[in-house]
């Protein structure tokens, strides 16, 4: 068994003795908390009934083992001693420059964390080694009602030790880590940190409290004035050194096509859909804030306000699941069961949705990251909350565009709909969150939130 191997079996004993011991409120401790807590979206929601997952996750692993991939880790910069841990190749085309211009930082590779277990970094000795652990984690998911954060152990264990052999291979000094939402983001973090490692963790423009209320870094980069707020609410579980305030993680791609505001069209109307309605039919993991889906009550308010005005067009922006060649025939047929003969249009096509604000006049969001995008932009935004009671934090001007009856949305439609962007960026006190009044980056906060 290789050292690093070593190292991570030692960490985990550690973070399971924390995780029982009387003393609360360590790292070590909110790092099990969400190691052995937090949900996951590596595997489906079923997984927690499914006593033999842990075997499952071992014949996966296996299968992986026998589908070698040498393109897992992107080589940058030979001369920078930083890397970036990714989920997902296909996101690195956006994950590289974003950091790269953000931190003006060169990066020496980009690690797809969650694949490595195909890389070359890890032998076949490696895991015969690890299975005795691995079979022993097996068997716990038989018994234990936590078997999904259980048996997902057998497989981010082994990424975690890949991860630290090329940290000590290449005398890496400073992470970005950009799967923070991940259950074993926090035990990654005190792991590389006994190895002398800087560890920024980048959460999405979403709020904290989805999956990062409880957050061990360094540096932790914010996208959004309402993450800043949350920073000193959770002082107590987010426990960082200081913070940075980025644009939103897309926006060079976008930012530049606004500068120059581009004119709606009046009496449009746009819905933000991130496509409850198939996630749930596909049995996928949904945070705490989705498990009620609040989209088809928004649509009844949509088709009601369509029908008592007539001269409103609605826009919907389906989620990019949703415009899969496959659900396509599902797509059409679930919105006009919704929406009847209502005026509306049904984007199917390839359509970028962060390159057609202008597309609508008001947008009409449930829980997403678009409500940021478009207010960072500076487009006239509308949140449905009536279904997400925790959302936005009590005070956040957030709550100035918000709605939860028909009556409340119906009004607002009407008041911003007669004003420009001006209007309603003044009258909802949200000016913060346009991007050109975005300060400059910071390197300190507030001195309630603190290092522990």
């Amino acid at each position: 068994m290789t050292n690093e191997l070593r190292t991570v079996l030692k960490a985990y004993r550690q973070l399971e003795n924390f995780y029982t011991a009387s003393k609360l409120g360590t790292d070590w401790y909110l790092a099990a908390t969400t190691m052995f807590e937090n949900m996951t979206y590596r595997l489906l929601s079923t997984s927690s009934k499914d006593r033999l997952i842990g075997f499952r996750m071992i014949y996966r692993l296996f299968r992986l083992m026998g589908k070698r991939n040498n393109n897992l880790i992107i080589e940058l910069d030979a001369d920078s001693n930083a890397i970036i841990i990714g989920g997902g190749l296909k996101n690195a085309e956006t994950v590289i420059p974003y950091i790269k211009s953000s931190s003006n930082a060169t990066i020496k590779a980009y690690l797809e964390k969650d694949a490595l277990l195909q890389s070359s970094l890890i032998s076949r000795a490696d895991v015969l080694a690890f299975m005795p652990f691995a079979f022993k984690q097996a068997v716990r998911c038989l018994f234990n009602w936590r078997r999904i954060n259980i048996a997902l152990t057998i497989h981010e264990l082994l990424e975690i030790s890949i991860v630290l052999r090329y940290v000590r291979q290449h005398k890496i000094n400073r992470a970005y880590d950009f799967f923070p939402y991940e259950v074993d983001s926090n035990f990654l973090t005190l792991v590389l940190r006994d190895e002398g490692v800087h560890m920024t963790k980048n959460p999405s423009p979403g709020p904290l409290a989805t999956h990062n209320r409880i957050t061990i870094a360094d540096t932790i980069t914010l996208s959004t004035p309402y993450q800043i707020d949350e920073l000193q609410r959770f002082s107590e579980t987010i426990r960082v050194k200081n913070y940075l305030l980025w644009p939103p993680e897309r926006a060079f791609l976008y930012q530049k096509r606004y500068e120059q505001h581009l004119p709606t069209q009046k009496f449009t109307i746009g819905f933000y859909s991130h496509g409850q309605w198939l996630r749930s039919s596909m049995a996928h993991s949904l945070s705490s804030v989705r498990e009620v889906d609040g989209e088809p009550e928004i649509l009844d308010f949509i088709k009601r306000f369509l029908d008592e005005m007539p001269h409103f067009k609605l826009v919907i922006f389906p989620h990019p699941r949703e415009r899969a060649q496959e659900n396509l025939r599902r797509l059409q047929s679930y919105y006009k069961s919704k929406l009847g003969n209502s005026n509306y249009e049904l984007i199917t096509d390839k359509t970028q949705t962060m390159l057609s604000l202008e597309r609508v006049d008001i947008a009409i969001v449930l829980y997403s990251t678009v409500i940021y995008e478009r207010l960072y932009c500076g487009y006239k935004t509308l949140i449905g909350n009536s279904a997400v009671k925790s959302f936005p934090m009590n005070r956040s001007p957030l709550n100035n565009i918000c709605f939860q009856t028909y009556d409340e949305m119906k009004g607002k439609i009407l008041e911003f709909a007669e004003q420009d962007e001006d209007y309603f960026f003044t009258k909802t006190n949200l000016e913060a969150y346009k991007f050109t009044n975005y300060p400059a980056l910071k390197d300190s906060i507030p001195t309630s939130v603190v290092d522990n």
